[in-house]
């Protein structure tokens, strides 16, 4: 009986110890993803490290290209960019992140080009003048009619 609890202890600090192995990529000169370490191009899970240790990017990868949801993070670990691939390059709408996590720009994507406003007065950026309207609009729907 003492030792089966003896192989039992052992056993179990064995599998505490154990960690998911990262599979890390890294982007080549070429602009194609390669497992770390190795010369063949990537297919599979991607995620990229910062220096510091911390998740850089996320998505997957086919052939050395990245392809669909897509995510990367500052080095404090807060969210910088999320969008789409398309065969390697950005398709479809793209939001940019502070390293608070505010929503700096949004962009969209054809085949990895950037595309211009539909408007050609609207920026892409959030703008202060329609934080304030969107303000001014909350503040009239708040207000109550005026009892006579």
């Amino acid at each position: 009986m003492k030792w089966i609890l003896i192989v039992l202890a052992i056993v179990a600090v064995v599998f505490l110890q154990l960690k998911p192995g990262k599979v890390g990529v890294t982007r080549g000169d070429d602009g194609l993803y390669y497992k770390a370490g190795e010369s063949n191009v990537y297919t599979g899970p991607g995620t990229v490290y910062h220096s510091n240790g911390t998740k850089a990017q996320e998505g997957q990868i086919n052939a050395g290209k990245p392809t669909g949801p897509w995510k990367q993070w500052h080095a404090n670990g807060q969210l910088h960019w999320e969008g789409n691939y398309k065969d390697g390059k950005q398709d479809g709408d793209w939001v940019q992140y502070d390293e608070t996590g505010k929503q700096v720009e949004k962009f969209t994507y054809v085949d990895g080009v950037k595309q211009a406003p539909a408007d050609p007065t609207a920026t892409q950026t959030p703008d202060k003048a329609d934080s304030a309207s969107a303000s001014a609009e909350a503040t009239e729907t708040k207000q109550e009619p005026q009892k006579k």
